[in-house]
C-alpha cells in the first residue's frame, strides 16, 4: 500500500500552520506591535544612516521576538546583504520569503547574494522562485519582473536556461 502524495502546496501550508500557530517571544514578554514598530523604525533609521552593527542588532531582536513578521527579516537580510554576510542574508531572506511567498524581494536580494558569492545556480534558482510566485497583476509585481530579468542577463541567459531545466 502507497501513501497518497503530497503537494509542495500542503507542505507549505502544514508549514505555515506549524509556524503560526506559535506564540511569539514578544508576545510571551508583553512587548507590544507597537513598539516592536518603534524598534524597526530605530533599525532603519540606523540602517539609513550608515550604522550598519547598530541596525543589525535593532533587527536581530526584532526577529527574535517576533519571528513571524516578514518585514523584520526582510531588514535583517538587508543589513546582512550590505555587510557582505551573504550567507546570512541569504538564511534571512528565505525565512522572509517562506512567510511572504508573494513578495518578490527576498528572492531578487537573495539572488544577489548568490551571485556575490559565485553561485550563478542558486541565483537562477532563486528568480525563477520570483517569477513562479511573484503576481504579474501589479506594479510591484512587474517592477520586480523586470529587476530579475537583468540579473538574468547578467547570468547569462544560456547559463539560466541550463540551470532552469536541470
Amino acid at each position: 500500500m502507497t501513501a497518497p502524495a503530497i503537494t509542495t502546496e500542503q507542505i507549505t501550508e502544514a508549514a505555515r500552520r506549524f509556524v503560526n500557530d506559535y506564540t511569539t517571544l514578544g508576545e510571551l514578554k508583553g512587548i507590544s506591535h507597537e513598539e516592536l514598530e518603534a524598534v524597526y523604525s530605530l533599525g532603519f533609521t540606523q540602517y539609513r544612516t550608515g550604522r550598519y552593527e547598530d541596525a543589525s542588532k535593532l533587527f536581530q531582536f526584532l526577529v527574535l521576538f517576533d519571528h513571524l513578521n516578514p518585514k523584520y527579516w526582510l531588514a535583517l537580510g538587508a543589513v546582512q546583504q550590505v555587510a557582505k554576510d551573504y550567507q546570512g542574508a541569504i538564511a534571512s531572506y528565505g525565512y522572509a520569503s517562506f512567510l511572504d511567498l508573494e513578495n518578490p524581494k527576498p528572492q531578487l536580494h537573495a539572488a544577489e547574494c548568490f551571485l556575490a558569492l559565485g553561485d550563478r545556480q542558486n541565483a537562477a534558482s532563486a528568480l525563477m522562485a520570483l517569477e513562479q510566485y511573484c503576481p504579474t497583476d501589479t506594479d510591484t509585481g512587474r517592477e520586480y519582473r523586470a529587476k530579475a530579468a537583468a540579473l538574468r542577463k547578467q547570468i547569462g541567459e544560456d547559463a539560466f536556461t541550463e540551470e532552469k531545466t536541470a
